[in-house]
C-alpha cells in the first residue's frame, strides 16, 4: 500500500475511533447522572454519527479501491485496526473483503445498518407526584390510624338524668405487601451491547414499579384479587355516579358538591380521568354561547384534572388524596445478582419493595361513569 494512502485510512481510522469515544462519553453522562441529553449533547451527538457514516463510506471506498491494486490491502487495513487495539482504543468498524464485496444488496452488505436512537415504552398517566397523597419511606411496624364517629347531643328538661351515649372507636391499618420484579439478562447481550441492555434493564425496573403503584391507586378494579393494596375507587365502582355520555359543567359540579356535603374542605381535591375524557371536557361547551369549556387551563369546576389510562375509559373519578396515604415500608432493595443464573452464563437483576397504602376517608372520594344514550 502506498505510504500516502495508508496514512489517511489511519487517520479515518483514528478520527472514528475519536467520535465513538466521545459518544460513549456522552452516554455514560447521561447513565450516572440518571437523565436525557441536553439539547446541546443531542446536536453534538447527531454530528459526530453524522460524520462517522462520512468516515464509513470513505473508508469502505479505500479499500475497494485499493484492493483492486494490491489484494493485500485488507490485511494492511486490519494491522491498523489492531495496531489501534493494542493502544487500548476499541475500534468499531472492520473492513474485510466480504463487507466490502457483495453479491447482493442485504442488510450489513453493501446497504448501511443505521442503528437509531433508543425508544422507551409507551408510559402514559404516572401521576403519584402529581395528585398530593402522602408518600412516606423507610416505614416499620404496624401503621394504624383510629377513627371514632361523632355523637350528638340531647335536651333535657330540669333535674332529669342525661341518658349514657357511647363514642364508637375504630381503626385503619396499612398492612405493606411485597411487590417485585426479576429480568435475567444473558453476559452475551450485555457485552454485545456495550452495556446498552443493562442501562434499559435498570430504568425500566423501578419505572415498573411505579406503573404497578399507579394502577393499584386510580384502577377501579383489583390489580389482584389477593391483594391487599386497593385504590379509593375500588369500593365505589358498584355505586359509580351515572354520567351521560358527554358530561355537562353541571354533572361536574354536582359530583363536587357531593363530596363537599360530607364535610371535606376541598382545598386538594383533583379530578382523575383519561386524557381522551378531558379532550371531551375541552370540548364542551360550558353553556351556550359564552364560548368556554368545561375544561379550561386543566381545571373544571375549580379544580385541577390530572389524567392517567389506569383509571380505565369512561370513568371520573375526584378526591382528597390527604386520605389515601401509601408508604414505603424499609427501603428498596435492589440486588445484581451473578451467580444464581450462572448455568445459563446470566445476570439476575432483582428489585424488591413493600408497600402499604389505605383508604382514611372514603367520603373523600367519588367516582363517576360515563353511560351512553342517558
Amino acid at each position: 500500500m502506498d505510504k500516502k494512502k495508508q496514512v489517511n485510512v489511519r487517520q479515518l481510522v483514528d478520527k472514528y475511533q475519536t467520535n465513538c469515544e466521545r459518544i460513549s462519553a456522552i452516554a455514560d453522562a447521561c447513565e450516572s447522572e440518571k437523565r436525557e441529553r441536553t439539547e446541546a449533547e443531542t446536536t453534538e451527538y447527531e454530528a459526530l454519527v453524522r460524520e462517522n457514516q462520512v468516515l464509513q463510506m470513505k473508508m469502505q471506498a479505500a479499500a475497494a479501491a485499493q484492493m483492486r491494486e494490491n489484494p493485500n490491502t485488507v490485511a494492511d487495513v486490519n494491522a491498523i485496526i489492531r495496531e489501534n487495539m493494542q493502544k487500548g482504543m476499541q475500534t468499531q468498524i472492520m473492513l474485510v473483503r466480504d463487507m466490502v464485496m457483495v453479491a447482493d444488496a442485504t442488510p450489513g452488505g453493501i446497504i448501511p445498518v443505521k442503528v437509531q436512537d433508543i425508544l422507551d415504552p409507551l408510559v402514559e398517566g404516572l401521576i403519584l407526584d402529581k395528585v398530593g397523597l402522602p408518600m412516606p419511606t423507610g416505614l416499620a411496624g404496624d401503621y394504624v390510624w383510629p377513627t371514632y364517629e361523632t355523637v350528638e347531643a340531647t335536651i333535657a328538661g330540669e333535674g332529669v338524668a342525661l341518658t349514657d351515649t357511647k363514642v364508637k372507636l375504630s381503626k385503619l391499618t396499612a398492612s405493606p405487601q411485597r411487590i417485585g420484579i426479576a429480568i435475567p439478562v444473558t453476559r452475551q447481550s450485555m457485552m454485545q451491547t456495550e452495556g446498552i441492555l443493562e442501562m434499559i434493564v435498570k430504568k425500566l425496573m423501578p419505572l415498573a414499579v411505579a406503573k404497578l403503584l399507579n394502577k393499584i391507586l386510580f384502577s377501579t378494579t383489583k390489580v389482584t384479587a389477593a391483594t391487599t393494596l386497593v385504590g379509593p375507587f375500588v369500593g365505589l365502582a358498584a355505586t359509580a355516579t351515572a354520567f351521560g355520555e358527554t358530561p355537562t359543567f353541571k354533572d361536574y359540579n354536582s359530583l363536587k358538591a357531593k363530596v363537599l356535603a360530607t364535610g371535606v374542605d376541598g382545598d386538594n381535591l383533583c379530578w382523575v380521568m383519561t386524557k381522551a375524557q378531558k379532550a371531551i371536557a375541552e370540548a364542551t361547551p360550558k353553556d351556550a354561547g359564552s364560548g368556554i369549556m368545561v375544561c379550561e387551563n386543566d381545571n373544571i369546576a375549580g379544580l385541577p384534572v390530572f389524567t392517567t389510562n389506569y383509571i380505565g375509559e369512561g370513568n371520573i373519578g375526584l378526591g382528597d388524596w390527604r386520605y389515601q396515604p401509601m408508604g414505603l415500608f424499609g427501603d428498596i432493595s435492589f440486588i445484581i445478582d451473578p451467580y444464581s443464573q450462572a448455568r445459563k452464563d446470566a445476570v439476575d437483576f432483582v428489585l424488591n419493595v413493600n408497600y402499604g397504602t389505605t383508604t382514611l376517608r372514603k367520603e373523600a372520594f367519588a367516582l363517576a361513569k360515563v353511560t351512553p344514550g342517558k
